[in-house]
């Protein structure tokens, strides 16, 4: 009960806030500015300006540049997968290898459920900052190792922590700052992951072809410093923390965000599979190397334009109809193409559509978790998401892996490992019609409402 309250006492304060967007008025219309300040840190006590402002744009587009760096360098691991395992540790295990991309992964989207709390009490620009710092020391310092253990815990582990204090706090900061252009604004900032996956990973190809892979790591950490830390540097919150600050097991507890968690986790049990396995897919049909691999580019570059399509047309559907759209889509599509139609003009097409469609969870559901709990509690609420989203990458890597080697590999098929994407995006979907069972439970709306 005590936690219903709080949660309600939070909501309440979000109303009063949202109806008052010029903050920045006079003291005489805000007597607990003051002890507002007091709660935030040091670069942050200079004011509050209004929602939709030119610096608000600014906030997008430092916001995108850092998405840009950590996740296409995150993206581009595949490159120093390949390295490793054929060349500085071919007597490896590719299991023991593909640890290093399984622990960056899971803490970057895991570790934000710490950095709600960390951006609270310090504010987004320090905890942008030390993630930079971090982030760069990490591959630096990964530069210098010659054993595997040293890899997962620089470029795995350390890379993953610091890169979780840029992503989060860069993918929910929009949304303080945007109302009238909130979903344009986070699908800009969703959609430079997309585009970083894609230029980072042809830098880094090219770039261990002429310099070396502990050059390379060396620049990227260069890289990553100065535009991240640049971009940090301008980071800013426009709402102040409420009063008595967050309380974090009462949102975590929210059904309504256990629901959009639950999309989150069952997306990413299934969301690389077609990443590992169509390219496999497609050289099986006598596709060439060069052409399956093809593949992969034409679903990052599906995720980049998909990504900004989906948070904009979001905005006229509902985020949460929009998700359940896509996901309901993905899951058919995934099963005819696979099972059926089996030809490269159709892996094409899957390639695409499903690069848009399926990675629209990292664009939509900042709007989601905004439209819920308001701009004040994103970053706590999408910390939380996060995890579930870790969760499931977490169990669905080994777990595609184990499935295609068992059941398909000695069969030359694909239906085990189709089944699991299928059933991964079904329940997805089915998350999220709960979800909006449960909103339009609230405000008694109806189920074909626009939410």
């Amino acid at each position: 009960m005590q936690n219903s309250e709080s949660l309600q006492f939070v909501d309440e304060n979000l109303e009063k806030t949202d109806t008052n967007e010029q903050l920045t008025a006079s003291v005489d219309n805000e007597p607990n500015r003051e002890q507002d300040n007091d709660m935030l840190a040091s670069e942050e006590r200079t004011g509050y300006k209004a929602a939709d402002s030119k610096y608000a744009w600014v906030i997008v587009v430092c916001a995108a540049f850092n998405t840009f760096c950590t996740m296409g360098i995150a993206n581009s691991f595949g490159v120093f997968s390949t390295y490793y395992i054929n060349f500085i540790y071919p007597k490896v295990s590719t299991a023991s290898i593909a640890w290093i991309g399984t622990m960056l992964t899971v803490l970057m989207m895991g570790g934000a459920i710490f950095t709600g709390p960390l951006t609270d009490k310090f504010g987004f620009r320090a905890v942008a900052l030390v993630g930079t710092s971090v982030c760069s020391l990490s591959l630096l310092l990964a530069s210098f190792t010659n054993a595997l253990w040293q890899l997962v815990l620089t470029q795995g582990i350390m890379f993953g922590i610091g890169s979780a204090c840029i992503y989060s706090p860069s993918i929910s900061l929009p949304s303080q700052w945007h109302t009238k252009n909130r979903p344009l604004a986070t699908g800009i900032v969703a959609a430079g992951g997309g585009a970083g996956g894609m230029v980072f990973t042809e830098i880094t190809q090219k770039m261990m072809e002429t310099i070396g892979y502990k050059w390379t790591l060396r620049a990227l950490a260069l890289i990553l410093l100065c535009v991240s830390g640049t971009m940090g540097m301008f980071y800013k919150r426009r709402m102040p923390v409420p009063r008595g600050g967050i309380d974090f097991i009462a949102v975590a507890r929210d059904i309504r965000l256990v629901a959009v968690g639950m999309g989150g986790f069952f997306v990413n049990t299934c969301y690389f599979i077609l990443f590992y396995y169509l390219p496999t897919a497609a050289l099986k049909i006598g596709q060439s190397k060069q052409a399956s691999n093809n593949l992969v580019v034409y679903m990052n570059a599906g995720s980049t334009t998909g990504r900004i399509l989906a948070a904009y047309v979001s905005g006229g559907t509902g985020p949460i109809n929009s998700c359940i759209v896509a996901y309901a889509i993905c899951a058919v599509l995934i099963a005819v193409v696979m099972l059926v139609v089996k030809s490269m003009a159709g892996y094409i097409v899957l390639a695409v559509i499903y690069g848009m469609l399926c990675s629209s969870y990292v664009s939509i559901t900042p709007l989601v978790l905004t439209n819920i709990f308001g701009p004040q509690l994103v970053t706590t609420a999408a910390g939380i998401v996060n995890m579930w989203c870790s969760v499931g990458v977490l169990i669905g890597n080994p777990s595609q892996g184990a499935i295609y080697q068992h059941f398909d590999r000695p069969v030359d098929s694909f239906k085990a490992i189709t089944f699991w994407g299928f059933s991964g995006l079904v329940l997805s979907t089915l998350s999220y019609i709960l979800l909006k069972w449960l909103v339009t439970r609230e405000t008694q709306q109806h189920m074909w409402s626009i939410l």
